[in-house]
């Protein structure tokens, strides 16, 4: 399986609800971080083809519970990704950010069973 794929299989699996971080994903997947990162603004560059069953696009896959290691979002970076959208997604699945604009690891890390 393609490294990208096998990315996105694994961030398919984080709950509603709850994030994990490029290096929490690196780890399981034993791949530098950064590989995450390149991999989720990838997504953002597709053009959906729903004739392909393995479709992969920022609907298919949920890329905003992915964040860095200190609980902050880090797309707001990126121009191909509004600014404020992965804050707003996160905030419709229940997480909260606090007055520094992180979320609190401890309550919404995914603990994964890999």
């Amino acid at each position: 399986m393609k490294t990208y794929q096998r990315i996105y299989n694994l961030v398919k699996k984080i709950p509603k609800g709850r994030v994990a971080t490029y290096g929490q994903i690196g780890q399981m997947l034993d791949l530098n971080p950064r590989v995450i990162g390149w991999a989720l603004n990838r997504l953002a560059k597709y053009k959906p083809n729903y004739s392909r069953a393995n479709h992969v696009s920022v609907r298919t896959i949920p890329w905003q519970r992915v964040i860095n290691s200190k609980g902050s979002i880090s797309t707001n970076k990126l121009m191909n990704i509004p600014l404020g959208l992965q804050k707003k997604l996160l905030e419709k699945e229940g997480i909260k950010f606090n007055k520094e604009e992180k979320i609190n690891l401890k309550k919404y890390l995914w603990k994964s069973l890999s």
